[in-house]
């Protein structure tokens, strides 16, 4: 269609346009009242942080698997290297035999305390849950929680399963954050 209506052969293309085609009977949809928020004059508003937002947030590479993740700052190279035990760590948590709300107390201890030493990489040994009632791995389904969102997340940079000559499914390697 050219700018002055007409089509190539001269006729006249009045109704091809989109507002033409439009027809009488259209109305706008209707978006419901308009949504106001109380504010104090003079005040402006932040949103507020999550309950917990002090922790790192942490991105899961593979969201099928919870137990590999890592902080901003840690690049995907040296979160599989993690996971090869590269650092090798310098400290072990054994949870074995202990209940999962004594674990998380113990682990959150034992990490401060490997953080305040100045240690970087340790190897948390969880088990696979074979002794456990149901056969499930509790300690390991529970730690990327801990890890991650939990009162130890602020101290943690990255966590990945470790390899098999230190514990394979039934450890995770984590990398902890310097001391300040």
């Amino acid at each position: 269609m050219s700018t002055n209506g007409k089509g190539r052969d001269g006729e006249d293309q009045k109704g091809s346009s989109f507002a033409d085609l439009v027809t009488d009977d259209t109305r706008p949809i209707d978006r419901g009242p308009e949504k106001i928020r109380a504010t104090t004059p003079g005040k402006t508003t932040k949103p507020r942080a999550a309950a917990g937002s002090k922790a790192a947030a942490f991105r899961w590479p593979d969201p099928s698997n919870r137990l590999r993740a890592a902080a901003a700052g840690v690049s995907d190279t040296q979160l599989l290297a993690l996971g090869r035990g590269d650092p090798e760590p310098e400290e072990r948590i054994d949870l074995h035999g202990t209940r999962r709300d004594q674990a998380e107390r113990l682990l959150a201890k034992r990490i401060e305390s490997a953080r305040a030493q100045g240690k970087r990489s340790l190897v948390v040994i969880h088990g696979r849950g074979q002794n456990s009632a149901d056969g499930e791995a509790i300690l390991r389904d529970a730690l990327p929680d801990w890890l991650a969102r939990g009162a130890v997340s602020k101290s943690v940079l990255a966590f990945a399963p470790a390899p098999d000559r230190l514990g394979g499914r039934g450890a995770t390697m984590v990398l902890l954050r310097r001391a300040r």
